[in-house]
């Protein structure tokens, strides 16, 4: 549709045809109505991870999750840096997401399940753990799976739900 605005003469306010198509659409289609704040769709986020050494106990296996905007990803890369130490740690993981935030809640929980220590955004592994980095990165990787096979299913189901009732 295009975005043709009217100019309503009488009342001085504008009128948008668009918009009033929208909500009707939405009210049929039991769809939730759009948010005030408005999301640009094509600036990416991110999701990724970092591997830690503590130098003072160098037995001891961390990792930094993270998630951001991709205008914001070296801020937040920069600042995590600050925290803990560039020479300390490296990029291990880092990918496009749909939902920082939801991959990053599915890994904390995935991890606290196997009873490591999850403190904010760092993950630690027992001590004694057969984990090392590449494992890691194989289990967020089949997280961050089954997250795209959930939202394909989600999107596939409301497609069907669409299709059957035209």
């Amino acid at each position: 549709m295009t975005t043709n605005v009217i100019k309503d003469k009488n009342s001085g306010t504008d009128y948008d045809l668009e918009e009033e198509i929208d909500s009707h659409l939405r009210h049929i289609f039991y769809i939730k109505p759009k948010e005030s704040a408005t999301c640009n769709p094509y600036i990416v986020e991110f999701f990724g991870v970092l591997s830690l050494n503590d130098l003072r106990a160098p037995e001891r296996k961390l990792w930094v999750i993270y998630y951001c905007k991709q205008p914001e990803l070296d801020k937040t890369v920069d600042e995590i840096h600050q925290k803990y130490g560039k020479k300390n740690m490296f990029d291990l993981y880092r990918t496009p997401v749909f939902s920082g935030a939801a991959l990053r809640a599915a890994v904390k929980k995935h991890f606290s399940e196997l009873k490591w220590f999850t403190t904010g955004n760092l993950l630690e592994a027992p001590p004694k753990s057969h984990f090392n980095d590449e494992r890691v990165v194989k289990t967020i990787t089949d997280l961050h799976h089954l997250e795209q096979q959930r939202l394909y299913n989600y999107v596939m189901v409301k497609n069907m739900w669409f299709a059957r009732y035209k």
